[in-house]
């Protein structure tokens, strides 16, 4: 059985005044106007993000819930970045849970200290006295990767200037201001080695799917996105016993999916990364396969289609980020920029967990 994406909503990212279910609703009812199908024709509902890391409220699923038209229906919720969500969607429909099902992303960091809060997700005994923040995380990776392969500064700034770049074209994007990499190296020190401007910021927004199997989807749109492969993976908890310059969730997630869509990399014409920093950019794409290790800065110079959505150093809403980069991707399939492309998250501390999934016509 096949499952289609025959639906996709998306609200702008930004800082949001408004309450975090409103713009939920909005991704929603977008994702529903874009199906032309109505609240009574979906019978599953999978919401993916966080609550008190990601909108501040606990048991958020009884604000995003109502809010994604799920009165009376089957409700489950991923506590985790909401492109997580997607393959439990898929299994749902594959297993004749369901038949049409919507999948919401929700992340409002706006109204979180996330480096604050995300010290509760740590071990009690030896990791949370020393209070490591997300960031701090990504910087030791960041560390032991660029003195491991000797990266240069100058070459890291060109993953933001080009993710800038791509952001400027992108309506939906956060962060769509043109940089240069002067502007990157002159930018203040964040968490050492990283400058400010090679860390993602947090934002808000949220993004909806609307899935079906094969017959029903071909019904509602005869040109559905399908799902080709979708692949998970969790690393060790401890970054003391992880090898900090490979992201091996990532790469376990990816082997996965390729298996599963039957492809390789090369086959790959479209690629939405999450690259919460400069460093874990290329560490995604040595991970994913399209670079030997410490090989994937020489990609720069390429035309590998990454991150035309402008990636998570543009965007980067706690908890909706991965369902921000899988619409995108969506979107260029279904514009015909791309017939066969890939979408990856990760969370946790340093990519702890990683979730790949491959979109195609």
């Amino acid at each position: 059985m096949r499952v289609g994406i025959v639906g996709i909503g998306m609200t702008k990212f930004g800082i949001h005044e408004e309450p975090f279910y409103n713009v939920a609703f909005e991704a929603a009812k977008k994702a529903m106007d874009d199906a032309a199908i109505e609240r009574r024709e979906i019978d599953s509902f999978i919401l993916g993000g966080y609550d008190n890391l990601g909108v501040g409220r606990t048991i958020s699923n009884m604000y995003i819930a109502p809010a994604a038209g799920a009165y009376l229906r089957h409700e489950i919720r991923v506590s985790d970045d909401a492109a997580f969500a997607l393959p439990l969607a898929y299994m749902r429909i594959t297993s004749g849970l369901s038949d049409v099902a919507i999948v919401l992303g929700f992340g409002h960091s706006s109204e979180v200290p996330v480096e604050l809060v995300e010290t509760h997700s740590l071990d009690p005994l030896y990791q949370r006295d020393i209070k490591l923040a997300p960031q701090m995380a990504y910087a030791m990776m960041s560390f032991v990767y660029r003195n491991k392969y000797r990266v240069s500064e100058d070459k890291l700034a060109e993953v933001v200037v080009k993710d800038r770049e791509n952001a400027s074209e992108n309506a939906y994007a956060y962060i769509r201001e043109k940089i240069s990499v002067d502007d990157v190296l002159n930018s203040e020190m964040a968490v050492y080695p990283l400058k400010k401007l090679e860390i993602a910021q947090w934002c808000d927004g949220c993004a909806a799917f609307i899935l079906a199997e094969e017959t029903t989807a071909k019904r509602i749109n005869p040109d559905p996105i399908w799902i080709k492969g979708v692949g998970w993976s969790m690393d060790n908890y401890f970054l003391g016993a992880r090898d900090l310059s490979k992201l091996i969730s990532v790469r376990q997630a990816g082997e996965r999916a390729y298996k599963m869509a039957g492809i390789n990399p090369s086959q790959i014409q479209a690629l939405e990364i999450m690259d919460i920093t400069t460093d874990s950019h290329l560490m995604i794409l040595e991970a994913l396969g399209f670079a030997d290790e410490g090989k994937a800065v020489e990609l720069l110079e390429s035309d590998l289609p990454v991150n035309r959505s402008g990636g998570a150093l543009c965007t980067n809403a706690y908890g909706s980020t991965g369902m921000f980069l899988l619409a995108n991707l969506a979107l260029q399939i279904r514009d015909g920029e791309a017939e066969l492309g890939l979408a990856q998250s990760m969370s946790g501390f340093g990519g702890q967990n990683a979730v790949v999934s491959i979109l195609g016509v």
